[in-house]
Order: structure tokens, then C-alpha cells, then sequence
């Protein structure tokens, strides 16, 4: 069973946190909220890249979980 570690970074309107952004890969670049997920060794797995969080607000804890087992599973192909 895998376990992450969920950290938040607060980007406000794009002008924080920056090099956090760069750091992996700007994932913000298509839109907030985005998620980056990373290996133990901080090697990034997966990312967003098309905006697929942008109706995270929207979405139901079940399809919060669905987005991240799905992108786990890619991560770990």
C-alpha cells in the first residue's frame, strides 16, 4: 500500500512561492490547483500539465481520490 504525504503551497495570484513552482516543473503554468507527485528521493512522478484539478472545488472527496489514484497509478508506470 502506498502513503503520500500531502503539503500545500500556497501560490496566491502567481507571485508566491515561485521556486517551489520551479522547482517542479511549473505545474501551475495551466492552472491552481495543481499537484505534483514525488518520489521519496524527490524525483517528480506525475504532474499536471492541462488543468485537470481546475474544478477541484467542484469535485466530491470520492472524485479527489479517483484523481489521485489514477495519478499515482500513472506515476508508477
Amino acid at each position: 500500500m502506498s502513503r503520500f504525504k500531502v503539503v500545500k503551497v500556497d501560490v496566491g495570484n502567481f507571485d508566491h512561492n515561485l521556486d517551489v513552482t520551479a522547482a517542479y516543473g511549473e505545474p501551475t503554468k495551466k492552472g491552481i490547483p495543481s499537484a505534483v507527485i514525488v518520489s521519496p528521493g524527490n524525483k517528480v512522478l506525475f504532474i499536471t500539465r492541462a488543468g485537470e484539478l481546475a474544478d477541484a472545488r467542484s469535485m466530491s472527496d470520492d472524485g479527489i481520490y479517483e484523481f489521485f489514484t489514477k495519478a499515482a497509478a500513472a506515476a508508477r508506470q
